[in-house]
């Protein structure tokens, strides 16, 4: 299946839950910043990278059926994933542009727990697929890349809820793009598929 059957059977899959979501479900909305980590986010190319950034930002929207299972669209971007200034054999190369999209859609499943006061905590899993893009530009633009390339993700982590309508998530994912990519293999110095860890925080507002 193309990205673009994927991202419309996904949307679609998605609007078909919404219709289908009781009315007493949980809608959580959660904007996040955090850190990218391991895999192509430690490349041995980084000992070169004049200014670097692994910070990255964005927001994620579940639909939970009763608090337990539910579906999610996240999307995260990383501005300067691959650092800003490069120095090879004594020639610096710019990276005027070179940036990481995700957007996917998850399943994710938890159990909560949750005090009459509003107060509790739930822990949860979470996985999908959805579109990995990369965006590179070398040496003044006569080097580019963009990649557009089906990929998934798994993990977890938790949401500390202070009241009924407001908590704190940590969270834990990593994602892989599916099939080799011929940046990474350049940036990693050899073969493999795109993949790093995200760890992020972020506050989460319940409807």
């Amino acid at each position: 299946m193309s990205i673009r059957g994927l991202l419309t059977a996904s949307a679609l899959g998605l609007a078909t839950f919404v219709s289908a979501v009781p009315a007493r479900a949980d809608v959580m909305f959660t904007p996040f910043v955090g850190a990218n980590v391991g895999g192509s986010a430690a490349s041995p190319l980084a000992d070169f990278v004049g200014s670097s950034s692994r910070t990255t930002f964005g927001g994620s929207i579940a639909l939970m059926s009763g608090g337990v299972f539910g579906i999610e669209a996240d999307v995260g971007y990383t501005p300067r994933f691959f650092g800003t200034d490069l120095e090879l054999a004594g020639i610096p190369i710019s990276l005027a542009r070179n940036n990481v999209l995700t957007a996917m859609v998850n399943v994710t499943a938890g159990v909560p727990f949750q005090g009459r006061s509003g107060l509790g905590i739930r822990p949860y899993a979470v996985g999908g697929v959805g579109l990995i893009r990369q965006q590179l530009s070398a040496a003044a633009g006569l080097v580019t890349y963009d990649a557009n390339d089906l990929g998934y993700d798994f993990g977890g982590g938790v949401v500390l809820f202070v009241s009924r309508n407001v908590g704190i998530r940590g969270d834990v994912r990593h994602f892989r793009s599916i099939g080799a990519n011929p940046v990474i293999d350049l940036i990693d110095l050899q073969p493999g598929a795109f993949n790093y860890t995200r760890a992020t925080v972020g506050v989460t507002f319940r409807y």
